[in-house]
């Protein structure tokens, strides 16, 4: 039988027996046993055993607000390029980094410009960087905010966004189908890529490679904990609107129920064999933060509450309950929002 939300009864018995055989169980064995053994299974299992740091070639570049941008050519160990924006702050001090990865949001105009603004820009984009900031982000571009407190900043467009969108939201599954016939996931290459340009930034001269995180947003959060799981060269990370246990997500009017816009997060060869949570949990002991909104449809909150309570566990078995924090904004949606960026950044800056 197939249900309303196109659950088949197959589907929902396989999530109500779930096993997760690679997650973390502490009776069984110890946190840097489990935690060496499963990151070397996820990384090979996603294509992702070792990373080479991507090239860049400066395509124009701009000084506006005491920082120097760049924008910048891309180029992966896969053949794929990208455009990126850089943005330093003007000192001649060396600085910590940020890759700062965008959201999904169904809005595939514009991917590095959700997230760093320049002036200059075509009517249209302009248009469009505007909109989505006042929709999620409060009217302010996080990397611009980032840069002006000191952070140097990298965002690249994701393959789907900006300067490589497709041809809309039902073309997803299109898009990732196309990929799959060779047996690769469109997740695993928005993975791939994340991690060759935090590689390329932490030895980018004038960044302290001991102060590189990661930062995101929504889909933006999910591809931040996943490359502090699965990258040496980042040492912190900030992950807001994604995180849940997979059960408590496949459940009736949830968003990874439509297929479409889930492909871009879904990894099918570890699928079934960790959590969530313990993917995220990967990261430990690396200073992390994780957030979500109480009212957040999308995350709602008792499999937030519950995700949470399996990192927090992840990390005390670490030794290092308190590089960890979690949250749930009160009466927050699925949003991040000026005062939730105050906050996420200033817990950078001490962790840092």
């Amino acid at each position: 039988m197939i249900d309303s939300e196109n659950m088949s009864s197959l589907a929902a018995r396989l999530r109500d027996n779930l096993s997760f055989d690679w997650n973390f169980h502490p009776a069984a064995e110890g946190f840097s046993d489990w935690q060496d053994r499963t990151r070397n299974k996820v990384r090979h299992a996603l294509g992702v055993g070792r990373i080479a740091p991507a090239s860049a070639s400066v395509l124009t570049e701009w000084a506006e607000d005491g920082c120097t941008g760049q924008e910048l050519e891309l180029a992966f160990s896969n053949g794929e390029t990208t455009k990126a924006y850089l943005l330093r702050p003007d000192t001649a001090s060396v600085t910590p980094a940020v890759l700062l990865l965008h959201d999904h949001g169904s809005f595939f105009s514009i991917g590095k410009e959700k997230m760093i603004r320049r002036s200059g820009e075509a009517c249209e984009v302009a248009a469009d960087m505007d909109r989505w900031a006042a929709k999620l982000y409060g009217g302010r571009h996080v990397g611009n905010e980032l840069a002006r407190r000191g952070y140097t900043v990298l965002c690249a467009d994701t393959l789907g966004w900006g300067s490589r969108k497709g041809n809309g939201y039902e073309t997803q599954q299109a898009l990732a189908a196309n990929l799959m016939q060779f047996g690769v996931s469109y997740a695993s290459v928005i993975l791939l890529e994340d991690l060759e340009a935090m590689t390329w930034l932490r030895a980018l001269p004038g960044v302290d490679g001991n102060r590189v995180a990661s930062f995101g947003y929504s889909m933006g959060g999910s591809r931040a904990w996943q490359a502090a799981a699965l990258s040496d060269d980042a040492r912190a990370c900030v992950a807001g609107g994604w995180m849940g246990t997979l059960q408590g997500l496949m459940q009736p009017g949830n968003n990874q129920l439509r297929g479409q816009s889930a492909f871009s997060m879904l990894h099918p060869p570890i699928a079934g064999k960790i959590d969530y949570p313990h993917f995220a949990g990967l990261a430990a002991p690396k200073p992390t933060l994780i957030f979500s909104g109480a009212e957040d449809r999308h995350f709602p909150e008792p499999t937030a509450l519950a995700a949470h309570q399996q990192i927090h566990d992840i990390w005390s078995a670490a030794g290092a309950e308190r590089c960890l924090e979690t949250r749930l904004w009160p009466g927050a949606a699925h949003a991040f929002p000026i005062d939730q960026q105050d906050h996420a950044i200033d817990w950078l800056d001490r962790a840092m």
